[in-house]
């Protein structure tokens, strides 16, 4: 018999998902061929993904609403950029709900209106030019918006229509067992406190900052790099503590009658908050506020997830009473603050492949990789310390390779979320909700053929991978 260990779940304070105690009992056994943490973008895409190639998938969400960071931190739009096949069919369900999605584009790229972007529906527009931003002038910009509740929705359906998938709400991942680089089984607890082990022949972690991986002892990264470790032209003589910022988003809407009382200051008041902001238009007429870099990335390490929320959430009202001395929002009250926060980066896992500052400058036109599944081309965008010095628009789009799901000597585990195999400039630009759409729906399919022909996950057929996703065959 080989030998196994059970390995319990790091507790790390970066994270959403925190640990529960097991209760007493049996768990309830599950089986799959695939099972998926996390139900943000990645997590989505890579189940719709493996259960539409004919695997038997379970998917574990510890918020009671899949979609992640799109639902849960209002953060319910795509930026400029590439988008998959499962982004566009998701577009297109939405657009047959009322008030569901819109077209957006920048109406104060000058900044005359205040330190603000406003991004209002812009009639006339198509999807098709939302999917680039990469060497366009920012007056072509255009994003997609959608409705929280909506996308949810769709995403909830297009599981159920599969027929193979089983998604569990309400549950958070608590341990693993693995036996040598294979994970066995996971224990998860549910809200009603129903304990499960769920055995699965491949899984795939969209935790966001790779919990299960961590769980197991894959290597991980976090913050910046040196420029010893991969030779980026950006990176600091030395390694560094600063992490992409943490940002809370709010929505507001028009006071009935037009007389909107004015925000009160917290108390006790705050000192520092933002004084800029991405606002932008919902199709109800809502609008969603991104105070942009609210707290420091690190803030989760050092306060924990729930100091840092209660203390994001007095910066709103700080935020927001001077947001609404803009005329622009005079007539604008708080309707609702976003339930989870908005977390751009955490840790990272060391892949087969780490995707670099290279990649990026160099571009699909320079890129030697035979094993891209996905297409990215947003800036490299540090939001708070650090900005400065990681910041810049790219002159094309890059491709991201398979070996970035892979952790690096792992059999049956993928990573498809931020905290895949990127260095922390590299994160920066491919943390975006498309993005990990499509590293989602390329880790389902990869993980359905590999439960299905029985063979470790770097030993797919990639080529046929690539051909299911339609990407560009790789360069003679």
């Amino acid at each position: 018999m080989r030998p196994r260990r059970l390995c319990a779940i790091l507790v790390v304070l970066t994270t959403v998902f925190v640990g529960t105690t097991v209760l007493g009992g049996e768990p309830v056994q599950m089986r799959a061929d695939v099972c998926v943490v996390g139900g943000g973008s990645g997590g989505v895409g890579a189940a719709i993904a493996a259960a539409r190639a004919g695997a038997d998938v379970v998917l574990v969400e510890r918020q009671a609403q899949l979609g992640g960071t799109s639902t849960r931190a209002y953060v319910c739009g795509w930026e400029p950029g590439p988008g998959d096949a499962i982004a566009r069919e998701i577009y297109d369900h939405l657009r047959k709900l009322s008030n569901a999605v819109g077209i957006t584009s920048d109406h104060n790229s000058d900044r005359r209106k205040g330190p603000f972007g406003l991004w209002l529906s812009t009639p006339g527009l198509t999807y098709e030019q939302t999917l680039q931003r990469a060497a366009l002038p920012r007056k072509r910009w255009h994003a997609v918006v959608f409705d929280p509740d909506a996308l949810a929705k769709i995403v909830s359906d297009m599981l159920a229509e599969t027929g193979k998938c089983r998604v569990l709400l309400r549950t958070t991942f608590v341990e693993a067992e693995t036996a040598g680089k294979r994970v066995v089984s996971i224990r998860t607890e549910s809200a009603d406190g129903t304990v499960r082990q769920i055995r699965a022949r491949v899984f795939i972690d969209c935790t966001g900052g790779g919990h299960l991986c961590r769980s197991v002892g894959c290597e991980t990264m976090l913050g910046p790099e040196s420029a010893e470790r991969f030779g980026e032209p950006s990176a600091p003589d030395k390694p560094g503590k600063t992490l992409n910022a943490i940002s809370l988003c709010y929505r507001v809407r028009k006071a009935k009658g037009g007389n909107a009382l004015r925000h009160s200051a917290p108390d006790p008041p705050v000192k520092r908050w933002p004084r800029s902001a991405h606002v932008i238009a919902m199709p109800s007429g809502d609008l969603i506020v991104n105070p942009l870099a609210m707290l420091p990335g690190r803030a989760l390490i050092e306060m924990g997830y729930d100091r840092a929320l209660a203390r994001c959430k007095r910066i709103v009202q700080a935020h927001w009473r001077w947001l609404q001395g803009h005329a622009t929002f005079a007539d604008y009250e708080l309707h609702s603050v976003a339930p989870m926060l908005g977390i751009r980066e955490s840790h990272r896992v060391v892949g087969e492949y780490v995707l670099t500052q290279h990649d990026l400058l160099a571009g699909l036109a320079k890129q030697t990789h035979p094993d891209v599944i996905a297409i990215a081309d947003h800036s490299m965008d540090v939001h708070g310390a650090g900005g400065r010095r990681v910041h810049g628009e790219l002159k094309g789009p890059y491709g991201i390779p398979y070996r970035c799901l892979i952790p690096k000597g792992w059999t049956n585990l993928l990573v498809a979320c931020r905290g895949a195999s990127f260095s922390h400039i590299a994160a920066s630009s491919c943390r975006l909700s498309r993005t990990m759409l499509a590293l989602g729906r390329a880790a389902g399919l990869a993980a359905a053929m590999a439960a299905k022909d029985e063979v470790p996950v770097a030993k797919i057929d990639v080529a046929s991978l690539q051909k299911a996703l339609r990407m560009p065959p790789p360069k003679p």
